[in-house]
């Protein structure tokens, strides 16, 4: 396991020094309503992963708990429900089965930042409602992710990071630890002096708040640790 460069006081200043990226805001929920299998329409017209998991995020947030959990349900089913020849991972979803788009693995250019953004999402209503299927969803879509190859790592699948560190949070994996620091590297690296990604504003905003999620999550974890062996050594 590669040793991370860098650590969450690093991924805090670096986040600070974009001046509008003071708190670790999810990127915003997709145009449209939810449709009535649970998810909403993305780019290719079709209801697909990554809008679904904005707008269950979306839905949490407003307190809507009801559509969050649909949205999760449809997220649950494209996690499980892949088909084992594909060439990667279908983000669409038909109404019966995952289908186009397709995120390719072993290629530039491949959004699996929307499988992020389903991994953070699911891991998030776990820790609202205590359904481990949503768990298990998704430390499924974060391993499928991570077989993706080294096309992951790149700024714009910045979320990918943000769901493992949501993941080690709650369960103080290694793995999930190394994603995220992995993906802080990446875009540590990647920042331009002035603090920004790509001179992209939506891009910018994304990486920034993903360094403060990923530095939340982590810390939050080290504070439970840190916890139960006090507890131990008071036995």
């Amino acid at each position: 396991m590669t040793k991370s460069v860098t650590s969450p006081p690093e991924w805090r200043r670096r986040a600070a020094l974009v001046a509008s990226a003071s708190s670790a805001q999810f990127p915003p929920a997709p145009g449209g309503d939810q449709n009535e299998i649970g998810g909403w329409i993305g780019p290719s017209g079709r209801v697909e992963l990554g809008a679904s998991a904005l707008g269950g995020w979306a839905s949490l947030e407003q307190g809507d708990d009801e559509s969050a959990a649909r949205a999760a349900a449809l997220c649950r089913r494209l996690a499980w429900e892949q088909p084992d020849d594909a060439p990667g991972l279908m983000l669409g979803w038909d109404g019966e089965r995952p289908t186009e788009p397709l995120a390719r693995a072993n290629a530039p250019g491949q959004p699996y930042g929307d499988v992020g953004g389903a991994v953070a999402f699911l891991a998030r209503c776990f820790e609202e409602g205590g359904d481990v299927d949503d768990l298990d969803a998704a430390i499924e879509l974060h391993d499928l992710a991570i077989a993706m190859g080294e096309g992951v790592w790149q700024p714009s699948n910045a979320l990918v990071g943000w769901g493992g560190a949501l993941l080690f949070e709650i369960t103080g994996e290694d793995a999930f630890l190394a994603t995220a620091e992995r993906m802080a590297d990446v875009l540590s690296e990647a920042q331009s002096p002035g603090g920004s990604w790509a001179d992209d504003e939506l891009l910018t905003q994304l990486c920034a708040a993903t360094l403060v999620a990923m530095a939340d999550a982590v810390e939050a974890r080290a504070a439970v640790e840190e916890a139960l062996a006090a507890s131990e050594d008071g036995d």
